[in-house]
């Protein structure tokens, strides 16, 4: 019960900015082109929960782990030479599966991220993003992790390439501002709004 109102706090957290902001832009949904007021509510949560789901998963940094921690960041937290630990087969496929939507739904959504060069730097900016954050809370930083994301991210946009063949009529309507800000919003709600311990201790009384 508590675990699920933990949960249930995170993804409110995570979800509250780009909420605010689609009602705040509502009355600007004309510039959508052909977009409509639903597909945008649509295709932004898709979106959101993807990002919510990644930073989750990642165990992404919180301006929270800030004070908790102290902001020291231990050498050892850091690698920076691609490959030199041990080699954990599984996590390197959760790190490419990780980043395969986003590889996938970035073109589809929108026509601006169709290249895979822009895919690519997408996935890296993203996955650097949440690396970054990771020296917040403990969690190591690794070249790897950012070069595994960064594949997954190719990988999804060579799936989205090959179901674009079989489906022509996919539509990549949606501005890549929007885009941008269904995922990066999320992770600044999570950022700014989600006190894990605090809550946590609130919730299990200790």
């Amino acid at each position: 019960m508590n675990a699920g109102l933990l949960l249930g706090y995170e993804v409110l957290a995570s979800l509250l900015p780009l909420v605010a902001g689609l009602l705040l832009w509502g009355h600007r949904q004309k510039q959508c082109g052909r977009m409509t007021a639903a597909s945008v509510w649509i295709r932004a949560g898709i979106l959101a929960v993807y990002a919510v789901g990644m930073a989750h998963v990642t165990g992404a940094g919180t301006v929270y782990d800030l004070f908790l921690y102290g902001g020291v960041i231990r050498p050892e937290q850091i690698n920076l030479l691609p490959f030199s630990r041990q080699v954990d087969l599984t996590a390197y496929l959760l790190n490419i599966v990780l980043f395969l939507p986003f590889g996938f739904l970035a073109p589809w959504f929108c026509s601006r991220m169709s290249g895979a060069g822009r895919v690519v730097a997408g996935g890296l900016s993203l996955s650097l993003l949440v690396e970054l954050s990771q020296l917040l809370n403990n969690r190591s930083t690794d070249v790897d992790d950012l070069l595994l994301n960064t594949l997954g991210a190719l990988a999804g946009w060579a799936v989205y390439r090959m179901v674009r063949r079989w489906l022509p009529q996919l539509r990549q309507v949606m501005p890549v501002g929007l885009l941008w800000a269904s995922l990066l919003l999320p992770f600044a709600g999570r950022f700014l709004l989600f006190y894990e311990v605090g809550v946590a201790k609130f919730l299990y009384g200790f």
